[in-house]
């Protein structure tokens, strides 16, 4: 089952992605965000994330 996790790049930005369980990257943001929430919504509202997990 693909899973979405959200992280913060090496510039200090988050982004998302989700990812099969082997870890293929299925969608991505195109984008960094200054913060996790707005990092969230764009995952909700352009692409099929309905939750989140951190990767570190």
């Amino acid at each position: 089952m693909p899973k979405c996790e959200i992280y913060e790049d090496v510039k200090g930005e988050w982004r998302w992605r989700r990812t099969t369980k082997d870890g293929e990257i299925l969608e991505f943001s195109k984008q960094g965000f200054e913060s996790k929430e707005e990092c969230e919504k764009n995952g909700k509202e352009e692409g099929t994330c309905t939750s989140f997990r951190l990767s570190v």
